[in-house]
């Protein structure tokens, strides 16, 4: 059979009624994000400890930021691999290897009792967060194909932001633990719980994982994969036809096999500027995304929001900086991926994504602009006008490109190269949190630094802002339509192969 017709099981997925299972498939692959988010950024909110504990007053600024940044340097090369191995062994069975490496690690990290010298702590802490950066990596591509994949048409951006949407709910969560366990030990010797407190915050974020492994196991392989990579149509609408429950009468024709290759001519003619569109903004949205998030509590300590390093008791201050960090979260992270939910199928990709970097770069000229004036102010009260600037930003962030660079790569790829792709444009992305962690930690001692890096954040979002242009929307359009595989595009191509026969030489995939 050939593509374009398209073969009934993924005809009957893309018109399927929206079902229990489809929910069941956002929660099982977002508790994977709401573990990622909750790992990535714990980890800020307990630095303050970490630095007393080993440095009695901070550790080296250049080792908190390796400390910050050294799960997202893990991240690169686990979307780069589990991305291609989800391609080539099925999304199914590399889905539950992700999450077992996120329970290890996570576990580990805060498990080493051995000397307390600041090295060795540190040594081990970034050996287990860089192998934890590279389980959470390798979740992107995986979660983002599988619910793709998995979804109906109408529907199919709601779902995949829903599962992105976890994200915040594991951030909100972060500051809740930290609160929590901080408050619990607010009358206790600081010296002799710290210790513990910021090792039992790190290690509950194996929780979340481990409730969800087995019901990944239980998850079937998607239905693309099985018809069109595995090229068994038969057992795709049997698996389908269980979860579904709709009835879908199999198919004994085969698949017509695939042309081309990843980065053959073909690839770089039909998709090289949609993979070098969705790179590009997803690095330039994490640049903002992950500067603004992780030194969230240096920024607004630097402005007068809360108090600086040593004005105050270990504990108190850790419960202040996360409740804030929690109110954030409250009032512009969460909402905003509820926003991009509620709307994506109806306003659409692209428009989402330029609205948000439109407004992330309004936002942060303006705070840029404003920062010595909030930070002139004498009361907290009049202070917290850059805290809402702050928050919509992140608002923006997230009803914006925060989410749709998660979505955009999972629907605009062909399925034998889709989890790929997307790891390819996410491991840009965390290139670009690599580069917001790093470069904005420098020289943050220097007096007015920080606004110059907001404006660098302000040039991030004007980047983002323009390669987004290039993207095509897939809103209401199938995933074969938007991959290039329908009938007449399948024609198109196949002429364009006869055509340049004798000038190009494919590189099979």
């Amino acid at each position: 059979m050939a593509l374009g017709q398209q073969l009934r099981v993924l005809h009957a997925l893309d018109v399927a009624r929206t079902q229990l299972y489809h929910f069941m498939a956002t929660a099982i692959a977002g508790m994977g994000f709401f573990t990622d988010a909750y790992d990535f950024f714990a980890i800020s909110l307990v630095m303050d400890l970490i630095s007393y504990l080993y440095n009695e007053e901070q550790i080296d600024r250049g080792v908190k930021a390796t400390i910050n940044g050294i799960a997202l340097c893990g991240a690169v090369p686990g979307q780069l691999v589990f991305g291609w191995l989800g391609d080539k062994m099925g999304r199914k069975r590399i889905y539950g290897v992700t999450l077992l490496l996120m329970v290890v690690t996570s576990l580990a990290s805060g498990l080493y009792f051995g000397t307390n010298e600041a090295s060795n702590v540190v040594a081990v802490l970034c050996f287990f967060r860089f192998w934890l950066g590279f389980g959470i990596g390798g979740d992107y591509p995986l979660s983002a194909t599988i619910m793709s994949e998995y979804a109906n048409k109408r529907r199919r951006g709601a779902f995949i932001a829903a599962v992105f949407a976890m994200q915040g709910f594991g951030n909100l969560a972060a500051g809740i633990v930290a609160v929590v366990v901080s408050a619990s030990f607010l009358r206790t010797n600081p010296r002799r719980n710290a210790n513990f407190v910021w090792r039992i915050v790190l290690m509950l974020g194996a929780v979340p994982a481990i409730l969800t492994y087995y019901w990944r196991m239980k998850m079937p392989e998607t239905a693309r994969y099985t018809a069109l990579v595995a090229k068994d149509a038969r057992k795709a609408a049997s698996d389908m036809s269980s979860v579904l429950h709709v009835e879908i009468i199999p198919e004994d024709e085969a698949v017509r096999q695939d042309k081309y290759g990843l980065f053959s001519a073909q690839f770089l003619r039909y998709h090289g500027t949609h993979l070098l569109a969705t790179s590009a903004c997803w690095l330039a949205v994490d640049i903002t995304f992950y500067s603004l998030n992780l030194y969230m509590k240096d920024i607004f300590a630097d402005v007068g929001l809360i108090d600086p390093p040593g004005n105050n008791d270990l504990f108190t201050r850790m419960t202040v900086t996360t409740l804030l960090h929690t109110g954030i979260a409250l009032c512009g992270t969460l909402p905003g991926y509820f926003f991009t939910v509620a709307f994506v199928d109806r306003i659409g990709r692209v428009r989402i994504q330029l609205l948000g970097f439109t407004m992330m770069s309004v936002l942060t000229a303006i705070l840029a602009a404003t920062y010595a004036y909030w930070k002139r102010q004498e009361t907290i009260q009049r202070k917290m006008g850059f805290a809402v600037l702050y928050g919509l930003t992140n608002f923006f962030a997230n009803f914006g490109p925060n989410t749709t660079t998660f979505i955009v790569p999972a629907e605009i790829f062909p399925a034998r190269m889709r989890a790929t792709c997307h790891g390819i444009a996410g491991a840009f992305g965390k290139i670009g949190a690599i580069i917001g962690v790093f470069g904005f930690m420098s020289n943050m001692e220097e007096h007015g630094v920080v606004p110059r890096k907001l404006w660098a954040l302000f040039a991030s979002n004007l980047v983002g802002l323009v390669f987004t242009f290039l993207l095509p929307d897939s809103k209401g359009k199938s995933l074969e339509e938007m991959a290039g595989e329908t009938e007449e595009q399948q024609q198109q191509q196949d002429a364009a192969v006869v055509a340049a026969a004798d000038h190009i030489n494919l590189v099979p995939i």
